[in-house]
């Protein structure tokens, strides 16, 4: 039974290969991501253990890699679309954890570790356990498959010969060569022959991480025991909190003139926009996340939490709330003076993450489940990244750039209003379509400059080339339409 499925996860994980040089050689992402990942989705559920009793709620886990996979044919923003890689990929690993047996929904953060190392060592080296596995099998069957695979190898072995004897008899006499271009088209034949170096190393490398990995789900599913017990006392975790809310709790309160004073602790500073703002950001940030993973430390080593423990931890999570809300108030004056950019959109949407993250940590260490918090952040993050995909960062921040130039009413006195061509440029694919809707909205003395970064795009792109299905997305099939008009309308 183990060498049948060790055959057939190196069959699954040999056809996964040639899928992948096929959709991806010579293409960029597009409908080649989604495909692919569904592909690898089904074989792992296809080759997982019917006696192993999956979780209705662990499948989020697998439901959202098909997501992420399929917002990569949607958005061309190129930091999104990092992230939506990214989660992809965690998230296939997952799916093959959960499909493992793994309860992982209800896995304590040093037992998820485990099972995430796990699953990389066996993509690296699985596909050696499976071939041993599968070579008894390959051994008993090839005095049966001899007399079928004997023309078969005939064929293989003459191949490459045929095509070398027929480019040189091409070579040698042109009425051969014409012949033979009626039969077989002999520039293609030569494209392949170059590329197959690379189609055959992009199919070898996708199968054999994707026959390890999927080599996991032959084993038993781990029994994870509850984690053992902490050698930190309770009462030193207390105090040290203590004393860093006390430390928090001074400087909300003695600063919090200076955290949200606004224009006019500004304008008595004598600081601008730009250094209130990026000045204490980016420190405030680092304060939340390590405050999280000072918390998260604390409950790996405790012995045991006693109620003094948790009201110091949780009232350390609220101050952090203070702090990341300063964080947030800065940015917003800073957005409102400036207009939005790419960084202070994700940078809005790391904000909303800890908040999220915060509530989830009050919540876990009240009911005792911090060792369990790794999921919720997890599903949290998955939560975030299909919002950023639904509301599409280039689009939004072009719509709401040309906005401000279009109707400054309601911004600062001293906001901002002249139009950051070079940043709409940077945009990419996903604003070319608002850009071109409120074209002839735009005030005349930027639409000038607005025209130059049109007209350099158009130029820099063949509207006229339609891309190859593999590499379809939405975002540029909008933004090559809505290019291709313009251009015909200013003709």
């Amino acid at each position: 039974m183990l060498e049948r499925r060790a055959a057939a996860t190196l069959a699954l994980g040999l056809l996964l290969g040639l899928a992948a040089q096929y959709l991806f050689y010579g293409q960029g992402l597009g409908l080649n991501f989604p495909l692919l990942t569904g592909l690898f989705v089904a074989a792992a559920w296809r080759l997982r253990s019917r006696e192993v009793r999956i979780r209705r709620i662990d499948l989020w886990v697998p439901g959202s890699a098909l997501a992420f996979a399929a917002f990569v044919a949607l958005r061309a923003d190129a930091t999104l679309l990092f992230f939506d890689v990214m989660a992809t990929l965690g998230l296939c690993g997952a799916s093959v954890i959960v499909f493992g047996g793994v309860r992982i929904s209800t896995l304590a953060i040093r037992r998820l570790i485990v099972e995430g190392f796990s699953l990389i060592g066996r993509s690296f080296v699985g596909g050696f356990t499976a071939i041993e596995r599968a070579w008894p099998l390959v051994r008993r069957l090839s005095p049966r498959m001899a007399k079928a695979t004997g023309p078969l190898g005939g064929v293989l072995l003459a191949a490459p010969f045929v095509v070398v004897f027929a480019l040189l008899f091409s070579s040698a006499d042109a009425v051969f060569a014409r012949t033979l271009e009626r039969v077989i088209d002999l520039k293609r034949l030569m494209e392949l022959l170059g590329e197959a170096p690379g189609r055959l190393m992009l199919a070898g490398v996708a199968a054999w991480a994707t026959s390890g990995a999927l080599w996991t789900l032959s084993r038993a599913p781990r029994v994870h025991t509850d984690a053992q017990q902490g050698a930190l006392a309770t009462n030193t975790a207390t105090v040290a909190l203590v004393i860093i809310d006390a430390l928090f709790a001074a400087f909300v309160v003695l600063q919090l003139a200076y955290l949200f004073g606004g224009r006019d602790t500004l304008d008595a500073a004598g600081i601008t926009y730009s250094a209130y703002a990026r000045r204490g950001f980016f420190e405030l940030i680092a304060v939340v996340v390590l405050i999280g993973g000072l918390l998260l430390g604390l409950d790996l080593v405790l012995r045991s939490r006693a109620r003094n423990y948790v009201i110091a931890a949780v009232a350390l999570l609220l101050l952090t709330g203070a702090v990341l809300a300063s964080a947030y108030y800065r940015l917003d004056l800073y957005q409102r003076a400036y207009g939005w950019s790419e960084l202070r959109f994700y940078a809005f949407a790391a904000i909303a993450f800890l908040a999220i993250a915060l509530a989830i940590g009050v919540w876990s260490v009240v009911r005792e489940r911090m060792a369990l918090i790794a999921v919720p952040l997890a599903a949290a993050a998955v939560a975030v990244g299909i919002c950023l995909n639904l509301i599409g960062p280039s689009g939004y921040i072009a719509r709401a750039n040309l906005a401000r130039v279009i109707d400054p009413t309601g911004l600062p006195d001293d906001a901002q209003r002249s139009l950051d061509v070079w940043s709409l440029w940077q945009l990419g694919d996903g604003a070319m379509p608002d850009i071109v809707a409120r074209y002839d909205a735009v005030p005349q003395s930027d639409r000038t400059h607005l025209f130059d970064v049109l007209h350099q795009y158009t130029r820099s792109r063949d509207l006229s080339r339609v891309p190859d299905w593999r590499a379809w997305n939405l975002d540029r099939e909008r933004a090559r339409a809505a290019l291709a008009e313009w251009e015909s309308v200013r003709r």
